[in-house]
């Protein structure tokens, strides 16, 4: 498996333990006989993957769905390298999520890590062809739905900023409309918690054939607060949650800060998860504490990953940045 360049030379030289992690993450939910390795003998960025039977079907698309994955070779005896597949094809664009830019925006292929770290840590890793359920529950202008959407899945997004759900709104209807996909666009009010909660949903489609047919996909961007999930969508909704927590916090129904949000909003999201799925959380280290962010997993019913490639994926951003990845489960 060939790599994706980085521009960031420090960053860079953090993505194959990352991809590491991920690959390994990935191959012991679906190929628990495979091995991986750092591939030296090529002179970029590269992991060895060593498996008992050739690669096919969907252990083939779970690779090609690797954040960090730029193209998978088969190694032959004589050290020649035939090209496999390249990554998987974006069910709406290949740049949706990158082309929106704005200060704070956390890099598209962490959040596909993010996504896959869900998706292999729980029940449903089998089932990543289906029309899954996602909720980002602090969305911001929409990033990770966006990967969501290109994976083929029905993506959720709240956010206490109405400009940024509005930006990211206006962004996708000119996306759609610039790429002529079918699509629609309702808007609704939900209540939880005494308030109103603006909602916009996304109807579309990869054809106009399969918009007619209902073969289609939704994506949401609901104002509320992160804390609401529970009361606005309702029991087991949902396979994974993914929230990549800010560094400001303003979604806290009670506090400010990253610890006192999650005390606030776990146990709303894992009732609104279904069981077998999971939450993965990434989050600033040099401010909040791995081990402590999986004992408020548990306190709120969470069964917290440790152990194995879970472990691998602290790493540098910048110098008051040192990003790591946790992960629930629920089971009951």
């Amino acid at each position: 498996m060939l790599l994706w360049p980085h521009a960031n030379v420090r960053y860079q030289t953090e993505t194959l333990k990352l991809a590491m992690g991920e690959l390994r993450l990935t191959l012991d939910a679906l190929l628990p006989d495979a091995r991986v390795f750092a591939y030296d003998a090529f002179p970029a960025p590269a992991l060895r993957i060593e498996t008992p039977e050739p690669v096919r079907g969907e252990a083939l698309d779970a690779l090609r769905a690797q954040s960090l994955m730029y193209a998978l070779f088969e190694l032959r005896k004589d050290g020649a390298l035939l090209p496999v597949a390249g990554r998987a094809e974006a069910r709406v664009g290949a740049d949706l999520p990158g082309v929106l830019k704005y200060k704070g925006k956390t890099n598209e292929m962490f959040l596909s890590l993010l996504v896959n770290a869900a998706l292999y840590s729980g029940g449903f890793a089998h089932r990543a062809g289906d029309a899954l359920e996602l909720l980002d529950p602090m969305c911001g202008r929409g990033t990770t739905l966006f990967v969501a959407a290109n994976r083929g899945w029905n993506a959720t997004g709240t956010d206490v900023d109405r400009r940024d759900l509005a930006e990211a709104e206006r962004y996708l209807k000119h996306y759609f409309e610039y790429h002529r996909m079918k699509h629609s666009l309702t808007r609704e009010s939900r209540t939880a918690a005494g308030r109103s909660a603006a909602t916009s949903r996304f109807e579309y489609a990869d054809t106009p054939e399969s918009f007619r047919a209902g073969d289609t996909r939704s994506l949401r961007f609901v104002n509320a607060d992160a804390a609401w999930a529970r009361e606005l969508f309702g029991k087991e909704k949902f396979h994974m949650i993914v929230c990549d927590l800010p560094y400001g916090v303003q979604h806290a129904s009670v506090g400010g800060r990253p610890e006192e949000l999650l005390r606030c909003a776990l146990p709303a999201w894992h009732e609104a998860l279904k069981r077998g799925g999971t939450v993965a959380l990434s989050f600033n280290a040099q401010t909040l504490r791995r081990e402590k962010v999986l004992r408020l997993l548990e306190d709120a019913g969470f069964d917290a990953i440790r152990g194995g490639a879970h472990e691998g994926f602290s790493h540098w951003v910048e110098q008051a940045v040192t990003r790591d990845i946790a992960v629930g489960r629920r089971t009951n």
